[in-house]
Formats: structure tokens, sequence, C-alpha cells
């Protein structure tokens, strides 16, 4: 029998895929649980706005009456607290307390609950002075009741004011009372109290005013300085003499002070960065070398590739910073475009680490981390100790950074200014049920991927997402497009980086970028996907997400965030992933090869500069060339001394300067590595690896010497004796196998092959003295003439001095490879 899995294997790609978007689709219905259709169990009965109104006598309030009746919260599969459904078609009875308040609602007092599960009715105030309740209950749900104030006689103006912090409101506070026919009272006194204030320095101006004859009251707040936060004013009405009075009708005024938010903000943000840079310093320092097996991984297969992308992304915790590697490695040539394209997957996913760790409340962990981190750095001894700490001590500042920006975020959530300024792109739909208006989804797109770009990094603006969501200014449907903005926006680090790379590298920076807009793309659409009136895919976060955060007062919209934000990232690398093909066809077209020269490999590349494993891999790498092309000079040399024929010059002066350029750029490319945060083996590695490029730049000098030579003995038509060309030729094959052997040892730091350099260098040792001392004979004999022994004595010496470089080169090699703990460090 065929399995499922085995006829899905042979599917074509097209509707593999289909298949897998399919069933991504419908997978919230399966994770909601049993409820399907209209909710029809009560449960609970909420007042949502309209309460503690007040008003003249007999008029009717400003605001209506909303209230909802709901369901008991229903659970998905997958877990979390759930939320309730609205029910519809509720009977829901409005009464006064008492009757002789007058107190009435407008219209017929029994009403049933709308689609939506909520009622919405207009409030009369009754004759009486003073506080008046209406109650509210459900007629087939005995004993599930609400009670309501509403205060008759009063009103209130300047109330909710916004202020900069210092001065005084722009209009006062005015109470307003009258009588049951609605004539002002004069000479009633108001009671002013200050019950709360951000700073120590806000106060009223007037604390019990008495009305005038237009039956006001008023009062003034004068502002602290210093402080930004809610100001509570409590306004209570008593006149023994008339025997009227109320309960404190409570207003609130805001303040503002914008040096202090804007230096509270970003000051947060700047640490919050500063932690992430530590925590990824460290992380790299202690995973540094072993980068380079994550890197053997890429090669195996794509879904390897995705896994590497996102466990290196997790360390070094940043999607920007594991991208830019992935330019290097490609245009370095470690990578080809589709390896590289599933390491793109996999760091979108690897991203989402650290938005997981903010969403969680840790904010007493912050001062206890940065304190461990700093006491282990100062006393530890052992450099992975130190990087450890390192970690630490980012970590805790990561916590402190968001607890500062949620702290200012939190202390002007409620402010008119801030309030305007975010519903200009907010995303919830405006009616219940109702779909996200486009033009607000593509403005919130747009601000996420234009803050990543400012800030560079999509960790720190998601961790402001989750900031701005916890604090209440973001709702939950505008906190995701600005999070699918945020992954836009973090492409533009990449594509900065590949500008002056091979076509191959721009290709993969395309990749990130066109991986994240179609991604984008497809999830906008779904937003067009409702389940219950919600976009499938935020039902899905609800469900597996703690809290309700469709609900009136939203809860847990922070982890709802950090989960939409790794959902989708997953989502969409499983949805690309048999599409690495596609997407690496579309790449080539975007970024066409125009030429082999725009294919060309840039071993040395700056941006492996930050993986030092890699970077000294890469000059391993590229003084392994340098010795290759030094050999065929002395090739060159040798042949045109034998053959007494020399070599092309142009072809000669093009490897020499070719070897010069080299010595320079593998110097100066260790030099800057220097300055990257290295290991201690790091460190040893990088004086040997100079001294070996300088004596790869002599073998060059020396194969020069053999070419200027080979001119002398053309010039002076020298002839050397059959015997003198065998010993020449002899020397020259045993140097040849010498070479060899000491390139293997540097590629892979063999130590047979070092053994066998060595011992080879020994034998050459031997010979030029036997060689010497037959050239003596020879010349005392007379077969050979002293201009030819010159030439002669020169070749041998060159040839000896060539085969000491080379043993320098090889003795060094393994120490380049491995050092004291038996760790290989890099290898080609």
């Amino acid at each position: 029998m065929v399995s499922w899995f085995t006829r899905t294997a042979s599917c074509p790609p097209r509707r593999f895929f289909g298949a897998r978007f399919l069933f991504l689709v419908c997978l919230p219905l399966l994770l909601g649980g049993c409820h399907s259709g209209p909710e029809t169990e009560i449960a609970q009965l909420v007042v949502r706005s309209g309460a503690d109104q007040c008003g003249l006598p007999g008029g009717e309030c400003p605001k209506p009456l909303v209230v909802e009746v709901l369901g008991p919260r229903r659970r998905g599969l997958l877990g979390g607290k759930g939320w309730a459904h609205p029910v519809p078609q509720v009977r829901v009875r409005f009464a006064p307390a008492d009757p002789a308040d007058g107190l009435e609602v407008v219209g017929d007092s029994e009403v049933l609950t709308n689609a939506a599960g909520m009622v919405r009715v207009t409030v009369r105030l009754g004759k009486k002075f003073g506080d008046q309740y209406l109650k509210i209950t459900l007629p087939d749900v005995p004993g599930l009741s609400r009670t309501v104030r509403f205060i008759s006689g009063i009103q209130v103006s300047g109330n909710k004011q916004e202020a900069l912090a210092g001065d005084v409101l722009h209009t006062p506070i005015t109470v307003t009372v009258a009588d049951e026919n609605g004539d002002p009272l004069q000479g009633v006194p108001v009671y002013f109290t200050l019950v709360h204030a951000p700073g120590k320095k806000g106060e009223l101006e007037v604390l019990q005013p008495v009305t005038d004859a237009e039956g006001n009251a008023f009062t003034q707040l004068r502002t602290d300085p210093h402080a930004t936060g809610k100001y509570e004013i409590l306004a209570e009405v008593s006149d023994p003499t008339r025997k009227i009075w109320t309960r404190g009708v409570r207003l609130t005024a805001l303040a503002l002070n914008r040096t202090q938010l804007m230096i509270g903000l970003l000051g947060g943000l700047g640490i919050f960065i500063l932690g992430m840079k530590f925590m990824s310093d460290g992380l790299q320092q202690v995973a540094g070398p072993r980068l380079k097996s994550l890197l053997q991984m890429f090669t195996r297969n794509r879904v390897a590739g995705v896994a590497a992308g996102t466990v290196v992304t997790g360390l070094i915790q940043s999607s920007s910073a594991c991208t830019v590697m992935v330019v290097g490695f490609v245009n370095a040539g470690l990578l080809s475009l589709r390896q590289a394209i599933g390491v793109i997957y996999g760091a979108n996913i690897g991203t989402t680490v650290t938005a997981q760790m903010v969403s969680f409340k840790l904010d007493a962990v912050a001062f206890p981390a940065i304190t461990l981190g700093v006491a282990l750095s100062l006393l530890a001894k052992r450099h992975t100790t130190r990087h450890l700490a390192e970690v630490l001590f980012g970590f805790g500042l990561l916590f402190f950074g968001m607890k500062l920006m949620s702290t200012q975020m939190k202390g002007v959530a409620g402010f008119p200014t801030f309030v305007h300024f975010f519903s200009l792109f907010d995303c919830r739909p405006s009616v219940p049920g109702g779909l996200m208006p486009l033009p607000a989804v593509l403005g919130a797109i747009v601000i996420g991927a234009a803050m990543t770009t400012i800030v560079q990094s999509s960790s720190a603006v998601t961790g402001l997402i989750i900031a701005l969501a916890t604090s209440g200014l973001l709702n939950f449907w505008t906190a995701v497009p600005l999070t699918l903005g945020s992954n836009i926006g973090t492409t533009i680090t990449a594509l900065l980086a590949s500008i002056g790379t091979n076509a191959r590298a721009r290709q993969s920076a395309i990749a990130h970028l066109l991986f994240n807009v179609l991604g984008t793309v497809y999830m906008v659409a779904l937003f067009y996907v409702t389940v219950d009136g919600i976009p499938v895919f935020m039902y899905l976060v609800d469900q597996i997400t703690a809290g309700a955060v469709f609900a009136d007062i939203p809860e847990n919209v922070g982890r709802h965030v950090a989960s939409a934000h790794t959902l989708f990232n997953v989502f969409n690398a499983v949805l690309f992933l048999p599409l690495v093909a596609p997407v690496a066809w579309l790449c080539e077209h975007v970024v066409p090869v125009k030429d082999r020269e725009s294919l060309a490999i840039h071993t040395l590349e700056p941006h492996l500069l930050d993986a030092p494993a890699v970077a000294l891999q890469q000059s391993v790498r590229t003084a392994s060339t340098m010795l290759e092309t030094a050999w065929q000079q002395v090739k060159s040399g040798y042949e045109a001394v034998r053959e007494r024929e020399p070599a092309s010059q142009a072809d000669f002066v093009e490897r020499e300067e070719q070897i010069d350029k080299l010595q320079h750029d593998i110097t100066q490319y260790l030099v800057e590595l220097t300055a990257r945060e290295l290991s201690e083996q790091q460190s040893r590695v990088i004086p040997d690896l100079i001294h070996c490029v300088n004596d790869i730049e002599r073998i060059g000098d020396h194969a020069t010497n053999l070419m200027e030579l080979a001119r002398q003995a053309a010039d002076n038509r020298i002839k050397f004796s059959k015997k003198a060309r065998e010993e020449l030729d002899g020397l020259f094959k045993l140097v040849k196998r010498m070479a060899r052997s000491t390139r293997a040892a540097l590629q892979a730091g063999a130590t047979e092959a070092t053994a066998e350099a060595l011992k080879i260098e020994g034998e050459v040792n031997r010979l030029r003295d036997v060689f010497e001392h037959n050239h003596v004979r020879r010349l005392e004999k007379g077969k050979c003439s002293v201009v030819s022994g010159v030439v002669y004595v020169d070749v041998v010496g060159n040839l000896e001095r060539i085969a000491d470089h080379l043993s320098n080169i090889a003795e060094r090699a393994p120490a380049i490879h491995s050092h004291g703990d038996g760790v290989s460090m890099i290898d080609t």
C-alpha cells in the first residue's frame, strides 16, 4: 500500500507547496477546539464603557452605555487560556435601582445583543440631584447582573487635558452645579483633591471654590516641570444647607516632559542594543571556533542550511550580522547561492530568539545578571569564563533597556497626542468582525521597515514594538504588520554589505529581500481570510498563546507579538523550503551574471573578519594559493636556467607582482583581524601566519634570482656539464617534493607532511655540500669554466635557500592549525 508520505513526495513541487499552504491556512480551524458557529452559553456580563457619566437633571448622557455578553473561555488544542466569544440574541434588561430617581434608558428597557454580543443604549438622567444607579440584568440568566453609577445635577469640563510639564492646563477644570430644573446653583462648595501626581511639585491652585452665579466652580492645575504622567483629581459636591451632595467624580490631567521622555526612550533603546552587542560578542567568542563546523553543515542539504542559519543567528543574536556573513561566504566562494538561501531562511527564524526573551517579564533578573556578569568578569582568569560573563552582562542590559522603554511608554500610553499618532496607522477593523483597513496595514509595514532601516536591528525594533504593545499604545492588530515591516527593513544591511561584491553575493542579498517581501505579501493576503471575524494567522497565534488578545482589555499582548514574529518566520521558512531553486532562479534574473569577472571570488572577504575562525581559514587558503604561485615562479626560473631561455618577461613580472600584492593583502587582512575580539589560540596563529607569508614572498624573490641567472647563462652562452645538469635536476626534484609536502602541511596541518618536508630539507642541505665539493673538483680538473661555475653555485644556493623558507613554513603549519589543547582551529 502506498503511504501518504510517498504519494506526497512524488507530487510535483507546485502541488506539494499548495498542499502545505492549504494545511497551514486550515490549521487554526483544528486549533480552535470544539467551538464552531455562534456562542450560546452565557458566562459573563461586562460593562465596556459609558459608566460614571454626569450631566444636568433630565438630560441625556453624552456617551452611550455599552454592555457585552460573553461565553466561557474556549481553549485551542495547543493550549493557551483561550478567549471568550460574544453571545448574540441575549435579552438584556435595564432598570433604575430606585425608580424615584427618574433614571431611565431612552427607548426600550429590554434589548437583544447584536452579532458581536453587544448592546448600546442612551441613558437619561433623573431629576433628583446626586448619585443614581442603573441595574443591568439578563432575564434568562438569574443571578448575573451589574450596577452602573450616574451623577445628576453636575457637569464637568476641562477633563483629560494634556499639557507640557511645568505648564498649567490650557483651560481651568470646571464643575457646574444645577438644581432639578437645570438652573445654576450659586454658592455651592466644591472640594478638589489631588489624589495622585507623578512628581512632587504638581498642585491645585484652588482647593475649595464655591459656584458663581452661573453655577460654575473653577480650579487650575500646575504640573511638575520634571515629571511625565497622569494627575488624578477628585471633585466632590457637598452643601448641607441645600441637602445636596455627591460621591467624588474622578478627573484626570496629563503632563509630558518631552526631553525626559526622549532621553528615557532612546536611552532604553541604546542600552537594549548595547546588551544585544555584549551578548552577541560574548557568544561569538565562545562559539566562534565552532562556526566552521556549522559552515560545513551548509553543504549537506537545504534543511541543514536552515538549521545552521537558525543556530548561528541565535548565537550572534542578529539576523543582519548572519546574512552579512553569508554574503561574505558567497563572495569568498565558500557557499553557493542555493546553500546561502537555506541559511538565510534559518537566520530569519534565529532572530526571533531575542523577541521571545524580551516578551517574558524578566525585569527582576536584569540587575542580578548585570551584577553577576561584572563580578565574573573581574574575577575570571580564563577567557571562556570572561566571555560568558560578557553574555550574562549583556543579558541583564537587554532586560534593563527593555524595562526603561516599557516604563516610558506606559507613562504616555493615555496621552491624546500619542493615541492620535498611533491611530493614524491603527489596523484594527472599524467594526467588530470587519476586515483590517488595507491602507493602514501597508502604512504600518512601511513604518516598521523604515524604523528597522534606521536602527539597523530588527530585534531592537521588535523589542520596541513589544514595549509599545505592552504599554497599550499598540494593539495586536497593528503590532503584527509593524513586525512584518521590520522583517523587510532588516534586509537593508545585507544589501549594503553586498555593494562591491561579486554577482553571486549580490544575488544572496537579493534572496534575503525577496524571501521577506514575498512572505509579507502572502501574510497580508491571509489577513483577509478570517475565522470568527479574526484573520486566520492572528487567530492561530491567539490559540497557542496564553491570554485573550482580542478582548476589549487585551491580555498578554507582548507574548502574542513575540509568538506572531516566530510563527511567521517559521511558516515562511517551511513554505519556501521546497522553492529554493525557483528563488535562486529569480535572483539570478534580478542580478544577472554579465561576464566572468562579475563572478570573481574574493578570498580575503572583509565581512568575514567578524568570524575570526573563518577569516583565518581564508588567510591560510590565500597563503596556500600564494605559495603555489611562488612555486610556479621557481619552476619557470629553474627551467629558464636549464634551457638557457628566459621565460616570458610579461608573465613572470605579472606573477611577481601578484605575489607582492598577496603578501600585502594577507598581512593587511591579518592586521585588521587583530582589531577584533580573538581567542588566545587565534591570537597566536596570526604572527605565525605572517611569518609564513613573508617566507613565501622570499621564495618568489629567489625565483627572480634564478631568472636573472638564466639571463646571465643565455648572455654568456654558458653550458653545464652533463654531471652538473644531473645534480641540479636531482636537487630541483627534491625541492619540488618538499614544496608539495609544505603546501599540504599549510593547507591541512598534516604532521606527516611536515615531517616529510623537514626530512627533505636535511637531504637538500647534505646534497648542497656534496655538490659544491663536486663542483670544486670539476674546476680543478678543468671540466667547467669559472663563469659557469659561478652560475652553478648560485643556482644551488638559491634552491637551498628556497628549501630553507619551505622548511620555515612547514615548521609553523602545525602551530597554525592546532595549539596546546589539540583543538583544530581551521582546516580547508
